[in-house]
């Protein structure tokens, strides 16, 4: 029963990344967590000690296992975000495609409570004297680790904080940060890392009902429409349009007015943290403003823009409040499920809105992209790229040796991608003649690419698959002849190396909308785009990293 409840343990020693290769980190590890299963056998009956365990240990193992299989690492903010934002839906979809792992996981658990309560007696784990000893032992212990840890703060950080209660909060902070990779605590830690994130979201969305970005409203001498499409788990390499082996991109790539951006990377590996970031003037590094600050969208409806909200995806909290200001709104009605539901469904909303709105338009479209399971985000006639899964895909289908599967449907969600957006741009062309549109996704994926083996998103360990990013912009012949001087800066500045930042600054100064809030240095039509050459990335545990742009010369 015992070995029952390590084998999260064990499998990190296995497969862990954080620990590989690294003898005394192992060595570590094993020691605490050997510490932390046994402690509260000091406490408590055997009985009761296998009872504790179960509920809040081996119940939990799952995720652990799941984050050690799909991330080579163990479960952190990313895992507990996505298993918290997973809707019913999505849930049935895990739970159906995994029936080998749930017999699995429900017979251990069968097994476990068999033997608690056939064979485990209501005792003691140790004599009294023994016990008495432990109890000693434990205060005295954690007092030599307080001070190691207090003294290592005061070693470790500046001078700046010197009072007892910053050191006390950094030698608090410097012990969670040991301890959050440890099995079972990993797991509650990220867990109340999560639900704090979003319970901050709340109220700091509160505190932005006055909140202004004091824009002028703009003269409309002629209706303009500015269009964000935010695309999900696409990766610039796949993309014909950036020289990938296939032909992914047909219809864009006959298409006029469509220029591709070749040094583009996401600021977060992973959705909840990246939206934000695209959405407003915040950074990997400045997040805060992602909390204090209104949205893109909010800025456009100030500037007299009629606004719209069109999404695939399942609505966040912090989405919600954006939501709630725009004109319309849409959202599909189910997510990520087996029923056929596709972005160019998207389609008639978009033209129902252009059709009827009498102002200048400012859109966000939200979509499905290549979300996993990659193929069911296209019909049937969109599965060019073979051998691929059927309906027979599912999570168990994530191995390197289904590589070249997993290859060709995720490929053919990129088809599907290029159809989409080929298709917003016909129905742009037929309804606006001033207009611009910027395409981009969240973050790309890894699929099994390099002797890392690593795959999917959102890992600690950030990937240039996982963050460098197609960025499309298009526009029609009206917007051309009106900003002649815009667009060829958009044209000139395709190469340089630039983050998700520019989305903000870049669509308020494509639509000429005149204010102090944007930077020139992050406006895609202008010369003075600043050209990086390095930049930080949120991880999937929302700690930034720093990323080379000579790193994506690679692919």
């Amino acid at each position: 029963m015992l070995f029952i409840l390590f084998i999260p343990n064990i499998a990190t020693l296995l497969f862990s990344e954080d620990l590989a290769g690294f003898f005394v980190k192992k060595t570590g590890y094993l020691i605490v967590s050997l510490i932390l299963l046994f402690l509260p056998a000091i406490f408590f009956k055997k009985k009761t000690y296998f009872i504790i365990e179960g509920i809040f240990s081996m119940t939990i193992a799952p995720i652990e296992i799941a984050s050690l299989y799909l991330n080579h690492t163990t479960t952190h903010f990313m895992m507990i975000d996505t298993i918290l934002n997973t809707n019913w839906e999505e849930a049935i979809e895990l739970l159906t495609s995994l029936p080998t792992f749930i017999i699995i996981i429900a017979l251990i658990w069968v097994a476990y409570y068999w033997m608690l309560f056939k064979f485990i007696p209501n005792e003691r784990f140790f004599p009294p004297k023994i016990q008495k000893l432990f109890i000693i032992a434990i205060p005295i212990t954690l007092l030599v680790g307080c001070i190691y840890f207090f003294r290592l703060t005061r070693m470790t950080y500046t001078s700046e904080k010197t009072r007892l209660i910053d050191n006390l909060v950094d030698m608090k902070d410097m012990i969670v940060f040991k301890f959050d990779k440890i099995f079972p605590l990993d797991v509650y830690l990220s867990t109340t890392d999560v639900i704090k994130r979003k319970a901050d979201i709340r109220e700091k969305q509160k505190q932005l009902a006055n909140f202004s970005f004091n824009i002028q409203p703009k003269e409309e001498n002629e209706k303009e429409t500015l269009v964000l499409v935010i695309g999900e788990t696409a990766r610039w390499k796949n993309f014909g349009l950036n020289g990938y082996k296939r032909n992914t991109t047909p219809l864009l790539s006959q298409t006029a007015n469509v220029i591709s951006y070749s040094h583009v990377v996401t600021q977060a590996n992973l959705t909840s943290n990246s939206i934000p970031l695209i959405l407003t003037r915040a950074n990997a590094i400045n997040t805060e403003l992602a909390d204090t600050e209104k949205s893109i969208s909010e800025a456009f409806s100030e500037a007299g823009f009629n606004t719209s909200w069109i999404t695939a995806q399942e609505v966040s909290t912090y989405q919600e409040r954006i939501i709630n200001t725009c004109d319309n709104s849409f959202q599909q009605s189910k997510l990520i499920t087996t029923e056929h539901l596709y972005d160019i469904d998207m389609i008639p909303i978009i033209d129902s809105i252009l059709k009827i709105s009498n102002h200048s338009n400012f859109m966000v479209i939200h979509t499905q992209g290549s979300h996993f399971r990659y193929n069911q985000r296209y019909p049937s006639q969109y599965e060019i790229f073979k051998p691929s899964f059927d309906n027979s895909m599912d999570f168990t289908s994530i191995t390197s040796e289904n590589a070249e599967y997993l290859m060709n449907a995720y490929d053919n969600s990129i088809l599907y991608t290029d159809f989409f957006l080929s298709s917003l741009i016909h129905d742009l062309n037929v309804r606006c003649p001033i207009w611009s549109m910027i395409y981009l996704s969240d973050h790309g994926e890894n699929i099994f690419d390099d002797e890392r083996n690593i795959v999917l998103h959102g890992s600690l360990i950030v990937t240039e698959y996982e963050v460098h990013i197609p960025f499309i912009v298009a526009y029609s012949e009206g917007y051309k002849e009106k900003y002649p001087e815009k667009v060829e800066h958009i044209i000139a500045n395709k190469d340089k190396n630039i983050t998700s930042e520019v989305i903000f600054h870049s669509l308020l100064n494509m639509a000429d909308i005149q204010t102090d809030i944007i930077s020139d240095t992050l406006c895609i039509d202008q010369n003075t785009l600043k050209n990086l050459s390095s930049t930080y990335i949120l991880n999937g545990n929302r700690m930034p990293t720093l990323f080379d742009f000579t790193r994506l010369e690679k692919e």
